[in-house]
């Protein structure tokens, strides 16, 4: 119940008004928050859990000096001088980081565990501050579980392989409050443009009641008033400006942007400790001014310091909200308003915080990166871009090579680091009349001929662009938007290629089929890799349980799953499936009559959706003249519909009638039909055994084509069909493999460490933890499954 104690709007709304929060109204909103996460229990259930909750609790200074404290010995242990997740929590840990950012929690642990009150002097305050907060949060707040297993084959391999990670999303809160107090107003106009997405217009709406952003950035400055007003409160000096003040005038003084109270861009408690690197290290000096509140709180009980740390930290949490992905908050598009929102623009416009935190306080958790970035507009743009990734990447190798400098040659690893250019999916919102996503090809078109340009005219990032991507919202645009700039790019020498697919859909089929399609229609090769790939290995009953018996989908994405599944059935021999064809058959029939007007053999239709792997704007241009002064001209896409045997010619009143599909497929007139929203069972023809024949087929196509398959834990749990880590489908894969069907390599990624509040090495521990606390594998097979994961990743990493 504790852990909503940060999430509680309305506390902050009363603070923001000028009025302080009672103990009962916090333990009230807490049990009510509580609730809302399942109101099928009744209440006097939850009452007992309050009660539980609340025992020894009965001040609003009791909440911070020991119910915080409540949290962290749950999940938190201290050895020597350095915090571990107990490897028992480390999955609920990971959803608990959702609701309080980790340092608070490790701080709360450190105030309970270590002698804090005779830190009189700045000696002896640095001391502690060296020994208890720089080794646990000088780089990352997040901890890492404590397991031995891991630990030593972490060690001996020098870091684990993280080939999945996106470059942008990646600082955490901790990190990110820190800049947001330095400058509250410089992130208003990065949070003005945000709010013109009507995404990110909803995930303000949907978290507090912030219905525009000068209200957000009132918030923090009062943050950074009050942080300012406890260095005061503990350490009293004259002239403050808060000595004429009563309480009530003082928290409307707070709360209001254009008052006179002092407010500092810099840490008012970096004065207390005198050592250079204190400024550095903010988030560390963050925790040490947690824990001298907790101490005071402790000792004097104060009421009113206890409210004024609760708005400071409900501020917080809902910064930790619109930063890191919640478990409430499922699905891609929830992710995607973390993305759109701005916030993070600032922060990360430096690179080099953000490989510190990734590598771990002792610098030791990676041993090959690959950083995934978005191509720009043009060659400069580009070329100032990767500088900036190398300079914060080669200052970081610098620091590991000083702290190292006394070690033997030959026992310190220097990290690598690589780089993946994605190509963003968009939604189309002007859309052609005669061709899908048209604007959206020309200008991944256009950049792609960039990257192939500038690995022409630079050779040294030859070897640190290493493959091309395409990442983003499946539901804004297919894999065959992506196909023909694939095939140009590894024409023009790029060799390795990943996909982002079957991450999110709407149908389990549809997300089976966008892998399928991503392989097919991108002529992934041997050793090329589909991110995510969540609906080859999640239970089709667990996906019905979450979206129920009756599922809207769009006429035409529900025939194109069952012409795909079609194919599949008939061209990988699956025979157990034969039965089902002239349902499937019938269906598809009613469906293509429905959209197109005409019948159409389901084998035309079949070719049709294969030939979506053609650029359409070549192959239904019939004039190569007026096709050769466009910009997006290629002479072997013009002549790859033909090669491929999809059109026997070239002219403009074919009776190919696959051809004839393939166009009106592209029509807008009919692409009103086609997004036509129907009301489906989602089992009507392919029940849940079938679809998982459909799974196991796909994954054993995979494994014959030797394409990888790369994992992201947390974010797979987070955007997947999964309540938590408990149904994480990495276990029916494992199963498969153990059952004796073919599974592909695996690699695994943490791909936004700052939305899911995570590093490589806690996507392991997630692993490792589930495998053995959920599923009770034995020690043994866990660590052959976390060996195979990384010995994996470290034969299809991209070099």
């Amino acid at each position: 119940m504790l852990k909503f104690l940060l999430s509680d709007n309305e506390s902050l709304e009363n603070y923001a008004h000028g009025q302080f929060v009672s103990f009962e109204d916090v333990k009230r909103r807490l049990l009510l928050k509580s609730r809302a996460q399942n109101p099928d229990i009744p209440d006097h259930l939850y009452r007992l859990n309050q009660q539980e909750t609340f025992k020894g609790i009965e001040f609003l200074s009791d909440i911070f000096a020991n119910g915080l404290a409540k949290i962290s010995e749950e999940y938190l242990e201290l050895q020597d001088n350095r915090i571990y997740v107990k490897p028992s929590q480390q999955n609920n840990w990971q959803d608990t980081i959702t609701y309080i950012p980790p340092l608070l929690l490790q701080c709360a642990m450190l105030h309970k565990k270590t002698n804090v009150s005779g830190l009189k002097n700045t000696a002896d305050r640095y001391q502690y501050f060296k020994k208890y907060l720089l080794p646990n949060s000088r780089y990352t707040s997040i901890p890492r579980a404590k397991i031995h297993q891991l630990d030593y084959y972490v060690k001996h391999q020098s870091g684990l392989h993280d080939l999945h990670m996106h470059l942008n999303g990646a600082l955490e809160t901790d990190q990110v409050w820190q800049d947001f107090l330095f400058n509250p107003k410089g992130i208003y106009q990065d949070l003005l443009k945000g709010f013109q997405i009507q995404k990110v217009r909803e995930q303000m709406e949907q978290e507090s009641n912030l219905l525009e952003p000068v209200k957000y950035v009132t918030l923090l400055t009062t943050a950074q008033k009050l942080r300012n007003y406890f260095y005061f409160f503990l350490y009293p000096y004259r002239n403050s400006g808060y000595e004429d003040l009563n309480r009530t005038a003082l928290l409307n003084k707070f709360a209001s942007l254009d008052s006179e109270l002092p407010r500092s861009p810099y840490h008012p408690f970096s004065l207390l400790l005198s050592e250079n690197d204190n400024h550095s290290c903010l988030m560390s000096v963050e925790g040490f001014m947690y824990i001298l509140i907790l101490e005071e709180l402790r000792k004097t009980s104060n009421e009113f310091l206890a409210g004024l740390f609760h708005f400071y930290l409900l501020i917080l949490g809902l910064t930790n909200r619109l930063l890191v992905q919640q478990t409430h908050q499922n699905g891609f598009e929830q992710f995607q308003k973390h993305t759109l929102n701005g916030l993070r623009e600032n922060s990360e416009r430096i690179f080099l915080r953000r490989y510190y935190q990734m590598h771990g306080n002792d610098l030791d958790l990676i041993s090959f990166l690959e950083g995934r970035f978005s191509p720009k507009e043009s060659q400069l743009e580009m070329v100032n871009f990767l500088q900036a990734i190398e300079k914060g990447w080669k200052k970081m190798i610098q620091q590991i090579s000083e702290n190292f400098a006394n070690a033997p040659i030959g026992t310190v690893k220097i990290p690598e680091l690589r780089l993946i250019a994605h190509f963003i999916k968009k939604a189309d919102p002007k859309p052609d009349v005669q061709i899908r996503h048209k604007k959206l090809r020309i200008e991944v078109a256009k950049k792609g001929q960039i990257l192939v340009l500038l690995l022409q005219n630079y050779p040294d990032y030859r070897k640190k662009i290493v493959a091309v991507d395409a990442a983003a919202s499946e539901f804004d645009t297919p894999p065959e938007v992506f196909a023909p700039v694939f095939r140009k790019m590894r024409r023009g020498g790029v060799k390795h290629f990943t996909y982002h697919a079957g991450e999110d859909f709407y149908h389990i089929i549809s997300g089976i089929r966008a892998i399928y399609e991503a392989i097919v229609f991108c002529d992934l090769q041997r050793g090329d890799r589909i991110g995510h790939a969540v609906a080859s290995g999640l239970s089709p009953q667990q996906w019905q349980n979450c979206v129920g018996s009756d599922l809207l989908v769009k006429k035409g994405d529900y025939l194109d799953d069952l012409v795909f599944s079609y194919h599949l059935i008939i061209n990988s021999k699956i025979e157990t499936l034969h039965n089902i064809l002239p349902f499937i058959i019938n269906r598809v029939n009613e469906l293509s009559y429905d959209i197109y007007n005409q019948h159409y053999p389901i084998a035309v239709l079949e070719q049709a959706w294969l030939m979506r792997q053609c650029c359409p704007m070549h192959a239904l241009e019939h004039d190569r003249t007026n096709m050769t002064s466009k910009s997006v001209y290629d002479e072997d896409e013009w002549s790859y519909m033909l090669e491929k045997g999809f059109a026997k010619k070239r002219t403009q009143n074919s009776e190919d009638k696959v051809l004839e599909v393939f166009e009106i497929y592209h029509n807008a007139k009919y692409r009103r039909k086609f997004d036509q929203i129907i009301s489906i069972d989602p089992f009507e023809i392919l029940k849940s055994d079938h679809i998982e024949i459909l799974q196991t087929t796909l994954l054993h196509e995979m494994t014959v084509r030797e394409i990888v398959i790369e994992t992201l834990p947390t974010s797979n749990v987070r955007i997947g069909f999964h309540k938590n880590f408990s149904t994480y489908h990495l276990i029916n894969w494992i199963k498969w493999h153990d059952q004796g069907k073919s599974i592909p390599p695996i690699v695994v990624g943490s791909d936004d460490t700052g939305i899911f509040a995570t590093n490589i090495y806690n996507e392991y521990a997630n692993i490792y933890c589930m495998l053995l606390n959920t599923y009770y594998l034995p020690h043994a097979k866990v660590m052959d499954v976390i060996e195979r994961l990384d010995k994996d990743s470290h034969i299809y990493r991209f070099t």
